[in-house]
């Protein structure tokens, strides 16, 4: 009878063990107000994507996620609608509370990264989700730079700065966190494809292409036949200010001097075509097959479109990035100085469409250390 008892008391314990989760689980405590007993969805990254459901009642549910590293965490409605993201580290436990129907009432406690993360995201709110590129990474570029030794800023990196078109400054970023805050479980996929991108800005030089036009014809760029070049990328239609603005620079800069050359990436000939129809371009046009992954656009390091590089008579990648203005700007300035060697140093540090870099720091709330930090 007492081996019975005793085998039964066995059971009983791995159970509550199983229920409640391991010593070293991450453990989340939420009370959402509105939720009701709607389910949810935790989302992270260890090595594939990892996916687990939880079941609240009345709003409130426990989350004991097993990790063996720092991990970013996200956690969504059943509907896919992102609640928060936080920093989740083996051992510890944070509790979160927030309405459902205002974001910005979030609030979590018991570790300090998550805190000040949510903090900042809550506090920025509008901004984050409605300013312009430059408005938004010049907000996240000063938080980091003052406070490069916390996850928060790796965390604020990774889902609030807008990297296409600013490459350069994301890179920059990365490496002003100290190594110890952006260890590879939270940074490594982030860090892999913007060293991508850098390892093809250090040697870039554009190759001379060759691409068959609509017409019967061929369109070619040879870095060499020209002082400079404009090569603009795009997948539609242009807008009338970018017409404009290609056929007033085209109209101020003679053949020898400027060559533009512009490729679509449309999803066939036909859509390219009728892009183009009303463009009554004066410079090379091309369509290029097999879009983003075709060969063509291999050593072209485009992040997304419309993209515009500049170009000099060696290939020198001068300017790369997403704005027509700058490009435009550099190109005249280039052309009216002639092959100058100060221009060329000048205008290089103009390619990393930067924002400004001011004395205001946006330092995030004094790092103290909760009594609410738990071990399970």
């Amino acid at each position: 009878m007492k081996t019975i008892i005793h085998l039964l008391a066995l059971l009983t314990g791995a159970m509550l063990l199983s229920a409640c989760g391991g010593n070293d689980d991450f453990v989340i405590d939420c009370e959402i107000e509105g939720l009701g007993n709607r389910g949810l969805e935790l989302m992270y990254v260890d090595r594939d994507v990892k996916r687990m459901p939880f079941h609240p009642v009345d709003g409130k549910v426990r989350m004991n996620i097993p990790l063996t590293k720092p991990t970013m965490l996200e956690i969504y409605t059943l509907d896919n609608r992102l609640l928060f993201t936080c920093l989740g580290r083996k051992s510890e436990h944070i509790k979160v509370k927030m309405n459902l129907d205002t974001p910005t009432s979030l609030v979590i406690e018991g570790q300090d990264e998550s805190r000040d993360y949510a903090l900042f995201v809550t506090e920025n709110d509008s901004l984050l989700q409605n300013g312009s590129d430059r408005d938004v990474n010049g907000l996240i570029a000063k938080a980091i730079r003052a406070n490069p030794a916390t996850m928060a800023s790796s965390m604020l990196l990774i889902t609030h700065f807008r990297t296409a078109g600013y490459e350069l400054l994301a890179d920059s970023l990365l490496n002003t966190i100290t190594p110890e805050a952006r260890p590879v479980s939270i940074v490594g996929s982030y860090a892999s494809l913007l060293g991508e991108f850098m390892a093809a800005t250090v040697k870039d030089v554009l190759p001379a292409i060759s691409v068959r036009a609509a017409s019967d014809t061929t369109v070619r760029y040879t870095p060499a036949m020209q002082s400079y070049a404009l090569i603009l990328v795009n997948d539609s239609r242009k807008p009338d200010s970018t017409l404009r603005r290609l056929r007033s620079l085209r109209a101020d800069t003679r053949q020898r001097n400027l060559a533009i050359v512009e490729l679509s990436l449309a999803t066939d000939s036909a859509s390219w075509k009728n892009t183009i129809s009303a463009d009554s371009s004066t410079w090379q046009q091309a369509w290029v097959p097999g879009g983003m992954g075709s060969t063509t656009m291999k050593d072209f390091t485009v992040t997304r479109v419309p993209f515009y590089l500049v170009a000099d008579s060696t290939g020198k990648v001068l300017y790369r990035g997403t704005s027509l203005h700058h490009a435009d700007t550099l190109l005249r300035s280039l052309v009216k100085a002639g092959k100058n060697s100060k221009a060329t140093t000048d205008t290089v540090s103009a390619t990393t469409d930067t924002v400004p870099r001011t004395e205001t720091a946006v330092k995030f709330k004094k790092n103290t250390k909760t009594d609410a930090t738990a071990r399970k």
